[in-house]
C-alpha cells in the first residue's frame, strides 16, 4: 500500500489526491509524496460522446455540436471544447478574457463559476484558474487548483493531457523537483499521443530539473525561491528564520570550497557550468488553450488599480466565495499586492 501524505485538506496517494474533510485551519501549501513505481494510470481514453451529452445539457444545440466536431481537426479538441464551452457561459468566456488580458479580477471570477457543479465546466474553470495561477508566480495555488481539477473533473473533458503536464510543470515551479520529475515521466508514459509541443517541453524538463538536482548551486537556489515565496506571504516565523539561515550558510560553504579551488590553480573550463540557467519557454507550435507563454504584469495591473476597486475586489472574496476558496483568493490577492509594491 502506498504512503499517504496528508497536506491541509487533502490525502496524496501516489499520483493522485483526494479530498478530505478536515475541520483544522488549511495550512500552507506543500508538495505530494513523489509518484510511486507502477502506479495504474488513473487517466481514461476522451470519450467524445460523453462529452458531446454534457454540452446539451449545458445548453449546446445540435448544430454547435457539429461545428465543435468540425473546429477538433482544425485547432485541436481542448481548444474546440472550450470555445464551444465560452459560447455556452458567457460568464466563462468574460473571465477567460480577463485572464488573456492579465486582469486581476479574473481568479476572484473563476472561482465563482465553481460554485456551478457541472464537472466539464468545472473543468475548464479550474484549468484557466491554475493558469492564472502559474502566470502570476503562484504555483503552490496552481497545485491546490490541479489537485482539485484531478478529484473532480478528471476524465470528463480533452484537458486531462494538459492538466497533467502543468501540474507537474507547477511542482517543478514550486520548486519541488522531485516530485516534479515522476510527474513529466507519468505525462509521457500516460499520453503518448499528447500534442508534441507539451512532450518535447516535458522531455526538456525532466533533463533540465534532472541536472539541476546534481548542482548544489541549484538546489541553493530553489532554497532561495522557497523563501522568497514564504517571506511574500509574510509568512516570517521561525521555520523561515531558520531556512534563511541555513540557506545563507551552505552560500558561505561554496564560496570558502570555491575559494579553495581558486587557491589550488585555475579551473580547467572543460566542466559542466554550475550556474543556473534560465527557465526556457515551450516550444512554438499549434497553441493548446490559452496562451504557454508567462504572461506579466498581473501584479503591475493590481497596482494600478485605485484603492476603491482593490477593495471592492477584496470584499468580494470575504462576501462571495465559500472558505475553501475564500482563504486561496485572500492569499493570492495578497501575494499580487506585494509583488506590486516590490516592482
Amino acid at each position: 500500500m502506498n504512503a499517504l501524505l496528508r497536506v491541509g485538506g487533502l490525502v496524496f496517494a501516489g499520483s493522485l489526491c483526494f479530498a478530505q474533510a478536515e475541520q483544522t485551519e488549511p495550512a500552507e501549501p506543500a508538495s505530494p509524496a513523489p509518484a510511486a513505481q507502477g502506479v495504474k494510470n488513473p487517466f481514461q481514453p476522451f470519450d467524445s460522446a460523453a462529452l458531446g451529452a454534457r454540452m446539451k445539457a449545458l445548453g449546446a444545440t445540435d448544430e454547435q455540436w457539429k461545428a465543435y466536431g468540425q473546429q477538433v481537426a482544425e485547432i485541436g479538441a481542448t481548444r474546440a471544447e472550450d470555445d464551444l464551452l465560452r459560447k455556452l457561459k458567457p460568464a466563462f468566456d468574460a473571465a477567460v478574457k480577463k485572464a488573456e488580458a492579465s486582469d486581476p479580477t479574473a481568479a476572484l471570477d473563476f472561482a465563482k463559476l465553481l460554485a456551478d457543479k457541472d464537472p466539464v465546466l468545472g473543468a475548464h474553470v479550474r484549468y484557466h484558474m491554475a493558469r492564472v495561477f502559474l502566470d502570476s508566480d503562484d504555483p503552490d495555488r496552481a497545485v491546490d487548483i490541479l489537485n482539485e481539477y484531478l478529484k473532480e473533473n478528471i476524465n470528463h473533458t480533452a484537458l486531462d493531457p494538459e492538466v497533467a503536464f502543468f501540474y507537474a510543470q507547477a511542482l517543478s515551479e514550486v520548486p519541488l523537483p522531485e516530485y516534479a520529475v515522476p510527474r513529466f515521466r507519468a505525462f509521457l508514459a500516460w499520453f503518448p499521443d499528447a500534442s508534441e509541443r507539451f512532450r518535447s517541453a516535458a522531455q526538456q524538463r525532466i533533463a533540465e530539473l534532472t541536472r539541476q538536482q546534481d548542482s548544489q548551486l541549484h538546489l541553493l537556489a530553489d532554497d532561495m525561491k522557497k523563501v522568497t515565496r514564504d517571506l511574500r506571504r509574510q509568512k516570517t516565523d521561525k521555520p523561515v528564520q531558520v531556512e534563511q539561515e541555513q540557506f545563507i550558510e551552505k552560500l558561505q560553504k561554496l564560496i570558502e570550497e570555491y575559494e579553495q579551488k581558486q587557491a589550488g590553480g585555475p579551473p580547467s573550463g572543460n566542466g559542466p557550468s554550475s550556474a543556473p540557467a534560465t527557465q526556457s519557454g515551450l516550444p512554438e507550435g499549434n497553441g493548446p488553450v490559452g496562451n504557454l507563454q508567462k504572461r506579466i504584469g498581473v501584479a503591475d495591473r493590481w497596482g494600478e488599480m485605485r484603492d476603491k476597486d482593490r477593495k471592492e475586489v477584496e470584499t468580494a472574496v470575504q462576501n462571495s466565495l465559500p472558505p475553501e476558496y475564500r482563504k486561496m483568493l485572500e492569499e493570492y490577492y495578497k501575494r499580487l499586492g506585494t509583488g506590486a509594491a516590490g516592482r
